[in-house]
């Protein structure tokens, strides 16, 4: 196996991504980059070539403390995870339906650490699968005035893109093509000639007697 050098690769930065102004920032994945700028950059050509997108998050790994509720049972040290008193944004983990996204951040709590933002953000969201925290001060972002945001994400906007799920399943449009009888069936009626393959001895057409009296010859 492998053996990974961390100090071989650039830092890693969890991207959050924004579709509109009125939805919330969702974990959309990760890339590794040398600085704030490379990483924002770096998310916007993986990200955000086609689906809308009105902003961008870029944050460091290690500065995100996330725990699933069995970790935060096995390890209580977790809440006790020192850093320093700010404001923190929480995110949620709710579904283990699979998707584009990851993580919904729901909100920010003010905090003495991570550990304190963790233990608040298990408090608040109990049915999470998952609670995430990092502090304000460690978000890079992308401007929010309206030519950046038009020549970072217009173009993507304008795409003509679809989800996946847009296109529907197969057996949906076979299901629609039986209900309006346009569905092929098959044949019932041998058409003439029909029964003898091209490989077909001739003498597997003989009747048996013949056949084994020909043997007997």
């Amino acid at each position: 196996m492998t053996q990974v050098h961390p100090e071989t690769q650039w830092p890693r930065w969890e991207i959050f991504k924004q579709d509109s102004e009125k939805r919330p920032y969702q974990a959309v994945g990760s890339v590794h980059a040398g600085d704030p700028d490379h990483a924002l950059l770096t998310a916007r050509n993986v990200f955000v070539r086609r689906p809308a997108a009105v902003s961008l998050w870029a944050v460091r790994e290690a500065d995100i403390l996330i725990a699933t509720p069995e970790e935060a049972a096995s390890r209580p040290e977790l809440f006790q995870t020192p850093g320093e008193a700010e404001t923190y944004h929480v995110g949620v983990k709710k579904s283990h339906k699979r998707s584009m996204t990851f993580v919904d951040l729901v909100g920010t709590v003010d905090a003495s650490g991570p550990g304190d933002a963790l233990r608040q953000a298990k408090e608040q969201h109990a049915d999470a699968l998952a609670w995430l925290v990092f502090p304000s001060s460690a978000i890079v972002r992308t401007d929010d005035d309206p030519g950046t945001v038009e020549s970072w994400f217009a173009p993507a906007r304008d795409k003509t893109y679809k989800q996946q799920q847009y296109y529907g399943v197969i057996g949906k449009h076979v299901g629609e093509l039986k209900r309006s009888g346009r569905m092929p069936g098959r044949a019932t009626e041998e058409a003439p000639g029909a029964g003898h393959r091209g490989d077909d001895h001739p003498h597997d057409a003989f009747p048996a007697e013949q056949t084994a009296h020909e043997v007997k010859r």
